[in-house]
């Protein structure tokens, strides 16, 4: 079995990553990783400080503490920091409305006049509102940084049943309607280590791992009963597990699966090299 990295995130899994030093947010369908981000932005400060020494001289002693002038005025926290506060409020949850494609919606300034970005909760960047020569771009912003991508979220998720014929247990797992079979199995392998030593199918039909459920002829019916007034988990999908007399746990290391055919073919070192057209990799 090819363990890969996962693709595909639910909400769900998402939300449980809801701390400073764990922190996932959503944004235009992919997922991102802000906790280095959070933890640079709390060693920040630019406020200029001032030291709790009662007489003021060019030496501190010390047990001198430098004070940021924002914790003066009544803030919990510097207000340097405030879009790093804010950014932890909505861990785990969605913040595409905040910007419009990658960039920050826009509104027009009512005593400037200037169209400028709309922070609702706090500034990405120093940046004044009346124009001015000191504007600079911002250079790899946040939201535009690609390292901090550890996935997408699925624009939808489903109920699935995985049914062992062998012991007659039932698994259902919430999975994102956008994975393949392959993928799925890799939500399911906590609960069967061996699951290269079933075949997978649904109304008798063996899946192709390589396609979605929707791809396999495997419906998500959930509107239909919407639209009738039936609940939505009245039904959900089944895919049965038989099992093929062997304790497989990894496939072989050249195992292919013919594109327009539900055949299998193990191709030895060598021979595919003239079959590729027909022959692709799990």
């Amino acid at each position: 079995m090819k363990f890969t990295k996962q693709e595909w995130y639910t909400p769900a899994e998402v939300a449980i990553h809801n701390t400073a030093s764990d922190c996932w947010v959503s944004l235009n369908g992919k997922v991102l990783d802000m906790t280095s981000w959070l933890e640079e932005q709390f060693r920040l400060c630019h406020c200029k400080k001032s030291c709790s020494c009662q007489v003021k001289s060019w030496y501190c002693g010390d047990d001198c503490v430098e004070y940021c002038p924002c914790f003066k005025r009544g803030f919990v926290y510097c207000d340097g920091k405030r879009l790093a506060m804010t950014i932890v409020a909505y861990a785990g949850k969605d913040l595409s409305h905040w910007f419009e494609g990658d960039e920050w919606v826009r509104y027009t300034h009512p005593i400037v006049g200037s169209t400028t970005t709309y922070h609702l909760h706090g500034h990405p960047a120093r940046q004044g509102v009346v124009p001015s020569t000191r504007w600079r771009p911002i250079s790899k912003p946040w939201w535009l940084d690609e390292s901090r991508v550890v996935g997408k979220v699925t624009a939808r998720t489903r109920p699935i049943r995985i049914t062992n014929s062998l012991t007659g247990s039932t698994i259902t797992l919430e999975v994102c309607s956008e994975e393949t079979i392959y993928q799925i199995m890799m939500r399911y392998l906590p609960h069967n280590s061996h699951m290269m030593s079933y075949t997978w199918r649904y109304l008798g039909k063996p899946l192709r791992l390589n396609k979605t459920l929707a791809a396999n002829g495997i419906p998500d019916e959930r509107d239909l009963f919407s639209e009738v007034g039936l609940p939505e988990n009245i039904h959900i999908p089944a895919i049965m597990l038989y099992y093929d007399d062997d304790l497989t746990v990894d496939p072989p290391e050249n195992f292919f699966r013919t594109r327009d055919k539900d055949e299998l073919c193990i191709c030895k070192e060598g021979e595919c090299k003239e079959h590729m057209d027909v022959c692709v990799e799990w």
